[in-house]
């Protein structure tokens, strides 16, 4: 089996050293190197996710070497309200229609690919990019274990079950932007960092354990596990 590079545009700090730091080494393991990339320019410190900022490294890392692939790990509430797709939710929801947190993310990503197909067709984009859209931000894959959230962050167990008891999984948490993951965790414990607690607790549950109780961000790494066999 041949190794495989993949490049993944990430959001800010706290997604990358996930990548970097724990999703990569378990990655490694089955052949598939994963290297992390903030959005934008060196520096930059997260936050601004503007389709005509991720389109531009996407087509440069596209264009470095004709044997890699390209992923991206975006926060839908963080994504601008240009993306592609974002029109096509806002108008489903406006007639009426029912839309779960993952409906919004496979749409957003199915019109990624699409609309980047459609820019650059040259660059093989149907086989080597991978968009995926978490829902509704990183902070919520932090919750696939209770107990160890509990235990990292010092607060009872049940305060975390309180939060989880409203939602089927830790991808649906969220009721607006004050209720966000991270907000939750940083009401829960005093100076909570964002960067250092997100490897410390998702490194703690590791990767088989967020796949199991995150079923789209399972679905993102069974995408990237199937490139193992465009290259057999």
């Amino acid at each position: 089996m041949s190794n495989i590079d993949v490049y993944i545009v990430v959001e800010g700090q706290t997604e990358q050293t996930f990548v970097r730091d724990v999703l990569a080494p378990y990655m490694a393991v089955k052949g598939i190197y994963l290297h992390a990339m903030r959005i934008g320019d060196p520096g930059h410190k997260g936050g601004d996710v503007r389709f005509q900022r991720a389109q531009k490294d996407i087509n440069r890392l596209l264009q470095q070497r004709s044997d890699t692939y390209i992923s991206t790990m975006f926060d839908y509430f963080r994504i601008d309200s240009n993306w592609p797709g974002k029109g096509d939710i806002h108008t489903k929801m406006k007639s009426g229609g029912a839309l779960s947190s993952i409906d919004k993310a496979e749409i957003l990503e199915a019109a990624t690919l699409t609309e980047m197909m459609a820019l650059v067709p040259e660059l093989g984009i149907s086989t080597r990019f991978i968009p995926y859209i978490e829902m509704h931000e990183f902070e919520a894959l932090l919750f696939s274990d209770a107990a160890i959230l509990a235990e990292k962050i010092n607060v009872p167990i049940n305060q975390i079950k309180s939060i989880l008891a409203g939602y089927e999984s830790p991808e649906y948490i969220n009721n607006n932007p004050l209720n966000a993951p991270s907000k939750r965790l940083e009401k829960l414990m005093i100076g909570y960092k964002k960067v250092v607690m997100g490897k410390v607790i998702s490194d703690a549950i590791g990767i088989p354990k967020i796949r199991q109780e995150c079923l789209h961000f399972d679905g993102w790494l069974q995408r990237i596990e199937k490139l193992t066999e465009q290259c057999t």
